[in-house]
């Protein structure tokens, strides 16, 4: 266990004795609370630290010639590469960031098709996924709200 976790714990358990039997015991609650929050944020953070993966996106511009892939998660993807099906497009990007974007300019204007990203992990396996892209339809964005909360905008 990290260092941090244990010293968390070991300091939460000796201020909420203290706080019990010097102050009184909804102190003694409300310090247990606040180190148990503590504690879990800590927890948290080690265990995405630990279990850190790539969540590759592609999604075909509005102008409908720009393939736009993006690393939506929380480690890098190593070595990716694109293939526009069926046009047999096909190009490197290289390593993709967390929250980085590529942008790929077409040669001419898609219709429908699909695009098939591939990439390494940081243990070597190698992963794909087919996206399909389309210039008439909507992309779903299954987050949104039903009824507009929140000045919930339009991207």
């Amino acid at each position: 266990m990290n260092k941090n976790i244990l010293l968390t714990v070991f300091l939460g358990i000796v201020l909420t004795l203290l706080s019990q039997f010097f102050i009184e015991t909804a102190a003694a609650g409300i310090v247990a609370v606040i180190f148990l929050t503590v504690l879990l944020i800590l927890l948290i953070s080690e265990d995405a630290k630990n279990n850190a993966h790539p969540e590759i996106s592609a999604v075909l511009a509005d102008d409908a010639e720009t393939v736009i892939v993006e690393n939506l998660g929380t480690a890098p993807a190593r070595s990716a590469q694109v293939r526009i099906i069926p046009d047999d497009i096909r190009y490197e990007i290289g390593d993709l960031n967390p929250d980085s974007i590529h942008r790929y300019r077409l040669p001419s204007m898609l219709r429908n098709a699909k695009a098939a990203v591939s990439w390494e992990r940081k243990d070597g396996s190698r992963t794909e996924r087919i996206f399909r892209l389309s210039g008439y339809e909507e992309e779903t964005d299954l987050l949104k709200p039903l009824f507009p909360l929140f000045s919930w905008k339009e991207k």
